[in-house]
């Protein structure tokens, strides 16, 4: 920014001090009139005049416009003039009157004072020099001093001379400071991201930094001076008046700071930050100083912030946070009117990111999205709750017309989908439940809790019926709720008293049919029902998350049972266990350490042990299911990969994870002896086995014909019927009893 030659505090310095010697030298030719008129002979006195007409010039001198004339350079050398020619006016008056010495002494030094106040400590001396010279020489002539006396007095009058021209050296760097410091302040306001202003009582501008050309593209000086008012927009007068009431309210020094709009300059809002501190009672400010800041950056973050936090990322719909406050405050309204809450959830969609991938997950939920809003009002709220989760609130529909809106969403949804080279068709299963006559007093909250509720008991009740379908909440669903809960509750009674076996099934080696492994297999010896299989309590377990104590139970269980064989029996130093992991087990993060510990118990070493996961299991997280295997296998087990080529994994993962064992499924092995198919199939999985050094084990062996075949494809182990059905640990006993006679007898 240029700097002004001369500020406003300069011009006023210089106004008053051309003023004050303006007046003085009226006055003093003023006094020189009345001397000429009391003392002068009557034929000198013409010269009251050319005196009177300076009187009246200097007079009238003072009224001109100073504060505009003194900032130009010219007219300040020029003033110059005034001074200098005073004094051959004194040194004339001090020849022309007879005591004209005591006349021309002060008001030379009169002169000098007033000159010291503007000019340099030069052009003092120089000045003063003059006024010296003329002094000295008119004193001896006018009083006859010697040159002692006039050397004495003309000294003097020098050191006063030099005096005067410290002072005006003293003032100027005085003056110097004042402005390095201004200057320093006002570059420092005008980089400040911050606008200054001060405000008078009035309402008058009084100051206005620079950098409100960035904030609102007004130049700072054609505001200064004006009325803050001119620059608000009418609606806007009635919050400035009301702010500036605060303002002038509040005890000197203190601030208010609220937050507001302003009208640029090409008329777009602005968002600032208004702080404001009173120092309208402050003598040297006399004004209120409010600062401003642009806040629409951060008001723009805040809304994206607040997108974020209330809008799902992948639909642009409101999510679950948002539904559940637009459905409380829907059901704490209060009145007559129905509230109704359809749930839906897309079937199966996991098998679409485990197949086709991620991207084209997000590209049928994306689709999808879009045909449900086709089918709801626009008063209607959709929302994502998450992964393949939406839900739908209306207000004043008649509960019967829920249904007609779920068959055509269901229809919506059974369009064929293309994704990337495939046609997809998904469904849905949808949960419809309605809440009428609410009082209002109702909190809101509890209720919006009971009605997601039962839209999610009939979402689910949809599923069990099939899915593709939509069922409405009906009080007797609640009881499959409850089944569960005692599920839960009688399973974590048998874990307690050790309900639960283990029993063991052979797995053994196709040419000799001797024992090789057994897989533990846990039952439910119910107190009321009687033995239970898997099917009976293992889904429940996952569903609830006691499979991870029941497994950890399991694991113990059969390696403390090997432990046991192996001391019993010197035809059991061979045999391996083999022991079923569940989904949940699997992700469970103290699995290695529940192997460890396992181990560690029953004394066994880890090659001992193998443990089997599903296909599906992996392909959920490949790479987590990676770090886990690793962790395994660092422990020393032996790891198998259960119900192979029924999952949807990629043969090319196979050859990264460090598995020892594939379990052929069952169902590949039932036709195995009659399907081309199914010899194919086992055929390339007994290659593969080989190929990357894996065993392999045909699971569900019943028949001698499934065994032959199985064992001339190459097949390693089996397992099934034909071999031995889950047996007792004593069973197990005996089938290692028979495996040392027969090599005794062999020897």
């Amino acid at each position: 920014m240029r700097r002004l030659e001369v500020d406003d505090h300069t011009a006023d310095y210089w106004v008053r001090q051309i003023r004050i010697g303006t007046a003085i030298a009226a006055l003093g030719t003023l006094i020189g009139a009345i001397r000429v008129a009391l003392s002068w002979d009557a034929g000198s006195r013409w010269w009251l005049v050319p005196v009177f007409a300076a009187v009246a010039v200097q007079i009238a001198a003072i009224k001109l416009p100073w504060r505009r004339l003194v900032r130009s350079k010219l007219i300040r050398r020029r003033l110059l003039l005034w001074w200098f020619a005073e004094v051959p006016i004194l040194v004339l008056f001090a020849i022309a009157d007879p005591a004209g010495m005591m006349v021309y002494l002060p008001g030379a030094l009169l002169l000098l004072i007033t000159m010291a106040a503007l000019y340099t400590p030069r052009t003092v001396l120089v000045f003063g020099g003059l006024c010296v010279l003329c002094y000295v020489v008119l004193l001896p002539w006018q009083t006859g001093a010697g040159p002692a006396t006039t050397f004495f007095l003309g000294g003097e009058f020098a050191t006063l001379v030099g005096l005067t021209a410290i002072n005006a050296q003293s003032r100027r760097r005085l003056e110097s400071r004042r402005r390095v410091t201004e200057q320093r302040a006002e570059t420092l306001l005008e980089a400040s991201a911050d606008t200054v202003l001060a405000v008078g009582r009035d309402g008058t501008l009084k100051y206005v930094s620079g950098s409100i050309k960035q904030l609102l593209g007004f130049d700072a000086a054609e505001l200064t001076g004006s009325r803050v008012a001119q620059v608000m927009t009418a609606d806007r007068l009635g919050e400035l008046h009301d702010f500036m009431n605060r303002m002038l309210n509040l005890p000197i020094g203190q601030s208010l700071r609220v937050e507001s709009r302003l009208r640029n300059a090409a008329g777009e809002w602005v968002y600032v930050d208004v702080m404001g501190t009173n120092w309208i009672n402050n003598p040297d400010l006399q004004a209120v100083v409010v600062s401003l800041r642009d806040i629409g950056a951060r008001r723009e973050l805040e809304q994206q912030l607040s997108r974020q936090a209330f809008t799902d990322s992948l639909t642009g719909m409101p999510n679950r946070v948002r539904f559940r406050q637009q459905l409380e405050e829907a059901v704490g309204d209060g009145g007559e009117a129905p509230v109704t809450v359809l749930l839906l959830d897309l079937d199966d969609f996991k098998l679409v990111n485990d197949n086709l991938g991620h991207s084209a997950g997000d590209e049928l939920l994306t689709t999808i999205a879009e045909r449900l809003r086709a089918q709801v009002r626009p008063d209607d709220v959709l929302a994502r709750l998450g992964g393949d989760e939406f839900a739908i609130l209306l207000r004043d529909l008649d509960p019967a017309d829920a249904s007609g809106l779920a068959e055509r969403l269901l229809a919506a949804a059974r369009e064929p989908i293309r994704l990337g080279s495939r046609d997809v068709t998904c469904s849905l299963s949808i949960g419809i439940a309605t809440l009428t006559g609410m009082e209002p007093d109702t909190a809101g909250m509890v209720a919006a809790e009971q009605l997601l509720g039962n839209a999610d008991l009939a979402m689910y009740a949809a599923k069990r019926a099939g899915r593709n379908a939509y069922a409405i909440f009906d009080p007797t669903m609640t009881m499959s709720v409850l089944e569960e809960a005692q599920q839960r509750a009688d399973i974590e009674h048998a874990l307690e008293h050790e309900e639960f076996l283990v029993l063991y099934q052979p797995v053994v080696d196709m040419h000799t049919q001797r024992l090789t492994a057994v897989e533990a297999l846990v039952r439910w010896q119910h107190p009321r029902d009687g033995l239970l299989g898997p099917y009976h309590f293992i889904a429940g377990a996952e569903a609830n998350g006691l499979i991870v104590p029941l497994g950890r139970w399991v694991l113990r269980q059969a390696c403390a049972q090997l432990a046991q064989w192996r001391a019993e029996s010197p035809a059991a130093a061979g045999l391996h266990v083999n022991v079923n992991l569940s989904a949940r087990q699997f992700q469970y993060a103290g699995l290695v350490d529940d192997v460890a510990a396992a181990l560690a118990d029953a004394g066994l070493d880890a090659a001992s042990l193998t443990l089997e996961i599903t296909e599906s299991m992996l392909m959920a997280d490949i790479e987590t299911a990676k770090d886990t295997l690793h962790a395994l296998r660092r422990l020393g087990v032996r790891l198998a990969i259960d119900d192979f080529g029924t999952g949807y994994s990629s043969l090319s993962y196979l050859k990264q994870l460090p598995v020892d064992v594939i379990k052929i499924d069952k169902t590949f092995v039932d036709e195995v002896h009659i399907d081309e198919d199914d010899v194919a199939l086992v055929d390339a999985v007994a290659g593969l086995g080989a190929a990357l050094k894996m065993q392999t084990v045909a699971e569900g062996i019943e028949t001698d014909e499934q065994w032959a075949t199985l064992r001339r494809l190459g097949i390693d182990h089996g397992q099934g019927y034909l071999f031995g059905r889950p047996a007792e640990p004593a069973d197990i006993a005996g089938m290692l009893a028979a495996n040392r006679t027969a090599d005794l007898a062999g020897a």
